[in-house]
């Protein structure tokens, strides 16, 4: 426990080093008027375990590779407690890996003295913590060492100021992920005494995709260090320069160096998912000095230019935060890794970490098919490339490896086929269907092909979680046929086409007219093969830990009723009818049936909205946005899934899945403006906004009345302003 207690060293020379870097401003959000947009971003927001969002605290680009962060031993599945102490700073996160742990990889902890190589032995507590999306920074107390990071795109730059006295330490854990657990089939590293730089490998393993993933890591100081050497095991071997380990045995290395007071330590890291050479290689193209404000002004510029796709006005500087800081988050995953790859492949676009597409495709790549459609074909053409090399793209595809995860059905084509309905360009289309067409004959499971459902007791893809269900897969299934039947068109293949359209309805093959709950009837339902429906309560879902046979996936008879979004007048008549539909719904909502902050339900409150309702639709939109606190997300941030749905209902869009429409609510801010990629602007303006006001009294596109609550993903792309008067009252704006 002594080591806990603040080392002494000298406090002015280190707060006037403090004071001579700009610290004590660079890093914390002002309430200035006028700042640049950066400034708004507070990754405080969501670093709570799953029910608050599970985001990563530290820095990164957008679609950065690198994402280094503080680690923690106890926390979210990021890493991190904001109120427990620090082991040191991981290189790799990922935001929304739900109940596994992924990355936390390469682990750097600042010492001073003897090497401390045991997570738990060399914990610290810390003081002054900035987080910003440009840097962050934080002093170790236990040793009295300020560290700081700033990142660039595939390197990232600390800087470390020591105390005098002690010699300076640095402990590379090189096996260890979140919470540090041991997670590796092998490693190895060599330290380069000379050049003052560590090369090392981890077979990584024990991550959420099952797959075993080969990183490399490099790590160059700005000094030769003075001693060296290396862990393998429990074995310490002082002066060793290469180690390496089997399966599931620790390896880490270690260097000292003597400080100069006043001059702080300077180290630059790469992480490589191809090999130890692209990494160098990586280091040196993106940090080729060690300027750590030139390398934290080119996040700042990155920054700003994503923040600025969509701004709001007329609110304070806590909505502001708010919502810019849901932005960032937004763009954070998926990855882009398309210069970590071989020379012959870096011309093809290569993204990854998707965890995962059943959580993205409802919101997160509907937003980037606004704001950066360039993107979103660049991630169409990175699916087909992965197809194209393993034979398959599935849903999970992370770390270079495909992941068939089975939380719905087949995701790729959901994006695939979102991307055709909504314009993207640049795009070969016609190899984006071959992805859907395989996924559709060879990839949907043998008894949906055959019988038209997923039984009760089918087997999951994957082998250690069943997450595949009757009730939740089957409409996924026939969802996903929607999408692939589109493409199969727009490829010319009208016969597989019409085959898909026609499959699309194999919805009807799990709904039982008969199922009955509070009154209303017919459900979605899991049955079994030999034809029986699934004799459980519509109201009983599976969570993962408790009713393990139950036919659903993270959620119930009454959430996956709603699911048939390509097909709202098949399911609005087979719930009796729209009036029907209407009460049923607001039943459902008022008496919590529907979890709205999770993804299988994400659209569903807005269906009020095809059924003559945008007064309803508005309503449970404002309740909603409610659920995202000052600090927190209402559940897993789920690799941007749900900061992208915060952005739409903030600025009063939402998309509606299948078509190239977005519904319409009433907004939360005077005005939001969305920059299009090639220049043109599209404005939400509120002439009369006031905090409560929900409802939409009257709606104008360019000047000329809206006969319907929702407006076309070209009309934005055009251009223009959509002006909306709004009231506190329910209105009979395009009420049926």
């Amino acid at each position: 426990m002594s080591r806990m207690v603040r080392t002494s060293f000298g406090m002015a020379a280190l707060i006037g080093l403090l004071c001579s870097t700009g610290i004590g401003a660079q890093y914390t959000v002002s309430q200035q008027a006028g700042l640049p947009a950066y400034r708004y971003v507070d990754p405080r927001i969501g670093t709570g375990n799953d029910d608050q969002g599970d985001t990563v605290p530290g820095p990164t680009r957008p679609a950065g590779s690198i994402h280094p962060s503080p680690e923690t031993l106890v926390g979210s599945n990021a890493g991190y407690d904001k109120d427990a102490p620090i082991s040191g700073f991981a290189q790799l996160h990922t935001q929304g890996s739900g109940g596994r742990t992924t990355y936390g990889t390469f682990l750097v902890s600042p010492q001073t003295g003897a090497p401390q190589f045991d997570e738990p032995e060399h914990l610290s507590l810390k003081a002054d913590e900035r987080l910003a999306a440009d840097a962050y920074a934080v002093t170790l107390s236990r040793w009295g060492i300020r560290a700081e990071v700033t990142p660039a795109e595939n390197a990232a730059l600390y800087r470390f100021a020591y105390p005098a006295g002690s010699p300076a330490t640095m402990v590379f854990d090189l096996t260890r992920k979140i919470r540090g657990e041991l997670a590796s089939d092998g490693a190895d590293v060599t330290i380069d005494s000379a050049r003052g730089r560590i090369v090392a490998r981890v077979r990584a393993k024990d991550y959420w995709n099952p797959a075993r993933t080969d990183i490399w890591f490099v790590a160059q100081l700005d000094r030769a260090p003075t001693r060296w050497g290396v862990r393998a095991g429990t074995a310490v071997k002082p002066g060793v320069t290469t180690a390496s380990t089997p399966a599931d045995t620790r390896l880490a290395a270690w260097w000292q160096f003597d400080p100069t007071p006043g001059k702080p330590v300077m180290m630059k890291v790469a992480v490589s998912f191809t090999s130890a050479e692209r990494a160098a290689e990586l280091l040196d193209e993106d940090i080729p000095a060690w300027d750590f404000d030139a390398v934290r002004a080119g996040a700042q510029t990155a920054w700003n230019r994503e923040l600025a796709r969509i701004t709001i006005d007329g609110v304070g500087e806590a909505d502001k935060r708010r919502f810019y800081t849901a932005l960032y988050h937004s763009v954070i995953q998926p990855r882009d890794r398309s210069r970590d790859q071989l020379v012959a492949d870096r011309t093809t676009p290569h993204w990854d970490d998707y965890y995962t597409l059943w959580d993205t495709y409802r919101t997160g790549f509907p937003l980037m098919s606004l704001v950066r459609p360039s993107v979103y074909a660049g991630n169409v053409r990175s699916i087909v490339s992965t197809f194209r090399k393993f034979g398959a793209a599935h849903t999970a595809f992370i770390g270079g490896r495909n992941y068939q995860v089975g939380q719905g059905g087949d995701e790729i084509d959901n994006v695939l086929g979102e991307g055709l309905i909504r314009g993207v360009t640049g795009v070969d289309w016609r190899a984006a269907a071959e992805v859907a067409l395989h996924n559709a004959w060879q990839e949907r499971r043998p008894r949906y092909q055959i019988d038209g459902w997923f039984a009760v007791g089918d087997r999951s893809p994957e082998p250690d979680n069943q997450r595949a269900r009757s009730g939740s897969s089957t409409p996924a299934f026939a969802l996903n046929d929607f999408y692939a039947a589109k493409l199969a068109a727009a490829a010319a293949r009208p016969e597989e086409a019409a085959a898909l359209a026609t499959r699309s309805g194999n919805w009807r093959k799990v709904w039982d007219n008969d199922a009955t709950s509070d009154g209303f009837s017919g459900f979605i339902m899991p049955r079994h093969a030999d034809g029986r429906f699934q004799a459980i309560d519509p109201k009983l879902g599976w969570d993962g830990k408790k009713y393990d046979n139950v036919g659903f996936y993270e959620g119930t008879a009454w959430v996956y009723s709603y699911a048939m979004l390509h097909d709202l007048p098949g399911m609005i008549a087979a719930m009796g009818g729209r009036t029907r539909f209407i009460a049923r719904l607001s039943h459902a909502l008022e008496s919590n049936l529907i979890d709205i902050t999770n993804e299988p339900s994400f659209a569903t409150p807005w269906l009020f909205s095809d059924v003559g309702r945008p007064d309803l639709a508005s309503y449970w939109a404002d309740r909603i946005f409610r659920r995202f606190t000052a600090d927190a997300y209402p559940g897993d941030e789920d690799n941007g899934a749900m900061s992208s749905h915060y952005v739409f209902n903030r600025i009063g869009l939402f998309p509606k899945l299948t078509t190239d429409l977005y519904y319409l609510h009433a907004p939360h801010q005077p005005k939001a403006t969305i920059t299009l990629e090639d220049g043109k602007t599209f404005s939400i303006v509120t002439r009369n906004w006031k905090p409560g006001r929900i409802y939409i009294a009257s709606a104008r596109l360019n000047g000329r009345p809206l006969t319907r609550p929702f407006v076309r993903q070209a009309d934005i792309l055009a251009g223009g302003t959509l002006d909306l008067t709004v009231a506190a009252k329910p209105t009979g704006w395009l009420r049926d």
